[in-house]
């Protein structure tokens, strides 16, 4: 246990911030999020087999618990969307920065791997191109370039189709 409290420690918050980024600035969800990927990394710990560094390991368990909960979170709200017919309140600035988070993850999203995940460790949690070329399988020029080509066309994207510079 002390070693797994010690990777706990040491891991939680880069967990924590690429989870943070993956779930809008949700702070709730991504200290809930958080702590199930160390739950499930507990669980698994005996079947890491030292192939990745111990945080690409734990990335890709936040990853996949992120998966998850945004599967349910949609679920979640399709039923609320039929159950209710409420207007949505008028915009304020942090609403519009929160709408253009939203529009550019939905553009990540929608793309096609191995972009989105390339996009998404390296945004979100600041991975290298190393360590994201050893977990998609690919080499890390490979992964450097589809990095870059793919921000350009978000970028495009994001202006033709809702005004937005990023």
């Amino acid at each position: 246990m002390d070693e797994f409290e010690e990777i706990y420690n040491k891991f939680r918050p880069d967990v924590y911030r690429f989870l943070l980024c993956m779930s809008y600035y949700d702070h709730a969800a991504a200290e809930e999020l958080t702590q199930e990927t160390f739950y499930q990394a507990f669980l698994s710990f005996g079947k890491f087999r030292g192939e990745c560094s111990l945080k690409t390991w734990l990335f890709q368990i936040a990853k996949n618990i992120y998966a998850k909960y945004v599967r349910k979170e949609s679920r979640q709200r399709d039923i609320a969307a039929r159950q209710s017919d409420e207007s949505v309140p008028p915009p304020t600035c942090a609403l519009e920065k929160k709408e253009m988070l939203s529009r550019l993850r939905d553009l990540v999203d929608e793309l096609d791997e191995p972009a989105r995940s390339v996009i998404q460790y390296r945004l979100y949690s600041g991975t290298s191109y190393a360590e994201i070329a050893f977990l998609l399988k690919i080499r890390e020029n490979t992964a450097a370039v589809i990095y870059k080509r793919t921000v350009v066309r978000l970028r495009r994207t994001m202006k033709e189709r809702y005004g937005y510079e990023i």
